[in-house]
């Protein structure tokens, strides 16, 4: 991750150590649509993604598990809890076999930093390839980091159009990206940010 990643770690371990709500709000801006993109490939639905999401947020404040939470291993500590959330909320449906290899996504969060550039370059020309709309919810949603309502307004299309062409978008580049271009563009408008 980029300096601002960890920076932001920080500043969230330290409000939410010191119990302020803020620490919460800002843990949520930073991490709250990689991880909804993050559970979408496990899930393949990025309704029941959100759910799972803002029901992980949910129980770290009302558990108060954020107390434990370190600048370095944060990010880790999400994206592994949302994953684990996800298999467990699959092995519930009987899906299980929805799930992506998971030992190559591992793979792939460790080799993203050594060719960072090179699979931005990859995700942008993937985004590139989408059909019109879609594309303009992409780069509004990772590249711009505006939020699905504003997405929604600026094109004049519903929220739920917005989060359909998003996920189908997401399948789209699912099936073109192996691995570890995959798991770079889940961290790509984190880094971007």
């Amino acid at each position: 991750m980029n300096d601002s990643g960890g920076n932001k770690n920080q500043e969230i371990c330290r409000l939410l150590r010191s119990g302020n709500q803020k620490g919460m709000e800002l843990l949520f801006d930073v991490y709250y649509k990689s991880l909804v993109v993050w559970a979408d490939t496990f899930l393949r639905d990025m309704n029941m993604a959100e759910d799972v999401v803002q029901d992980f947020f949910l129980s770290v404040w009302n558990g108060k598990t954020y107390k434990k939470f370190e600048p370095a291993t944060l990010a880790s500590f999400l994206y592994v809890s949302v994953r684990n959330r996800c298999l467990n909320r699959l092995d519930k449906q009987d899906i299980f076999h929805h799930a992506v290899e998971l030992d190559h996504v591992d793979l792939a969060f460790e080799e993203y930093n050594e060719r960072h550039d090179e699979i931005v370059a990859k995700v942008l020309e993937e985004i590139a390839l989408l059909p019109d709309r879609s594309r303009e919810v992409m780069n509004g949603v990772f590249v711009e980091g505006l939020k699905y309502r504003e997405v929604a307004e600026r094109y004049g299309i519903s929220l739920s159009t917005v989060k359909t062409l998003l996920s189908n978008s997401v399948k789209k580049l699912r099936e073109r990206l192996d691995d570890e271009f995959f798991a770079g563009f889940l961290l790509f408008f984190y880094v971007l940010k």
